[in-house]
């Protein structure tokens, strides 16, 4: 009974570290690394981008990674991007057309993998 109680306490503990990890970051990407913090888009209103594009890519394993694919095409300051590491995809909304060479270099210069766009 008192082991059963542990083994009920431990995972408990377990699923809060990992919810934790999943939410505000984790060391996968580096030993105790810091949350990597969010760029605001100047202009958050999705519906003054016309183009949207689905990106997959490989290599986001944690928020951290994601918030930097994320980072990377805010920061050029005409486009949102969502990502999403558990689906490894990237909901983006640009200004601005954008050709599968230029998703893929600013994917590449976060260091991802640019693995499919639509």
């Amino acid at each position: 009974m008192v082991y059963a109680l542990l083994l009920i306490v431990l995972i408990a503990l377990l699923a809060l570290m990992m919810g934790k990890k999943l939410t505000k970051g984790s060391s996968c990407c580096g030993t105790k690394e810091p949350p990597v913090k969010r760029i605001k888009p100047s202009d958050s209103d999705t519906s003054h981008y016309p183009y949207t594009y689905e990106l997959k890519v490989e290599g986001m394993v944690c928020v951290n990674c994601a918030r930097r694919v994320e980072n990377a095409f805010i920061s050029l300051g005409d486009m949102i991007a969502k990502a999403d590491a558990m689906t490894k995809e990237v909901r983006l909304w640009s200004k601005r057309e954008l050709s599968r060479q230029e998703a893929a270099s600013i994917v590449s210069d976060a260091g991802y993998t640019l693995l499919d766009i639509k």
